[in-house]
Formats: structure tokens, sequence, C-alpha cells
């Protein structure tokens, strides 16, 4: 039960230290976002809610998002990002005998990126290494696994693409 205590309260310093860190840059977090103070984010961001951005995260400015989780991505400026979307997750082997980490060697994670003035709708999950271009959309629920060119629009499981929004 003490080490329980102990590890809520460094848990809560932790944050609280990150929140004075990032507020001090001119991101404005939450106190009950993980943001680590390794990420790469850029001035004006806004990030709410439980919010997770590990030390792999870099940021352009202007991006904002409520409880999102961020680890192998890159985002550009101006990124509108809906409730509960996930950018970069961990990818596991599919090709061992588990695909629980204590099973293989950690896998070299690629970058998902993602390009300026992108609108990412709810709970959507972009997976590692994918490319989302500038301009282009998201849908709500959408998978996407695949890259998708700037000025498209995109959505479902997995994500293909809706219409081009130039034309």
């Amino acid at each position: 039960m003490c080490k329980s205590i102990l590890s809520d309260c460094l848990s809560f310093l932790t944050r609280l230290v990150s929140y004075c860190y990032w507020n001090s840059k001119g991101v404005r977090i939450t106190l009950s976002c993980s943001v680590s103070m390794r990420a790469k984010i850029q001035k004006g961001c806004v990030f709410t809610g439980t919010t997770s951005i590990s030390d792999q995260a870099v940021i352009g400015k202007y991006t904002y998002g409520h409880n999102l989780n961020i680890h192998h991505a890159v985002l550009g400026d101006y990124c509108s990002l809906a409730p509960n979307v996930c950018i970069g997750l961990d990818e596991h082997p599919l090709d061992q005998k588990s695909t629980h980490p204590h099973f293989y060697t950690p896998l070299v994670q690629k970058n998902a990126i993602i390009g300026h003035h992108v609108w990412i709708g709810a709970q959507a999950v972009v997976a590692a290494g994918k490319i989302v271009g500038d301009h282009a959309v998201v849908a709500a629920g959408a998978v996407v696994v695949k890259d998708v060119p700037a000025h498209f629009l995109v959505g479902g499981v997995p994500a293909k693409t809706i219409r081009n929004l130039l034309q």
C-alpha cells in the first residue's frame, strides 16, 4: 500500500513539473496530461484531458487536441486532433511465438508523419510509419494503415479514400 501511495505521489510530481515546464514554453497542457519534457513541441499548442505524448514526438506550432495518445510521430503545424486520437503507437511482430514484448527483441519503430493543417476525427488511429499529407482529413473512427495523399478525405476500417478535397 505504501508503494502505491509513493508511486502516485511521484507520478503527480512528474506531471506537475511537466505542466510547469510546457506552460512556461508557451505550450498549454492541463495537469492531467502526461507529456514528456523530451518531446519537441512548438509554441501555441494546446493539449487537454488525459493526453499522453512520448519523448519521440515532434509537434508543430498551434496543433491541439484532447485525450490524445502520440508516440512515434511527427506532426505539422495547425493540426486539429479530435478526442481520443492515437498516432504512431508501438507495433508488435506477428511472426514470433508471442506478441508480448518479453518474447521478442524490441522493434525499430517508424514515425507516423502528419502534414500541416490536417484534421483527424475522433477515435481515429494512424499507424506507425504512415504518412498523412498536408490538408488531409481523416474521418472519425478511421484506421489509417496506408499513406494518405495531401488534400484527401479518408475514412473507414481500414481507411479508404472518400474524395479529393480539391474537386
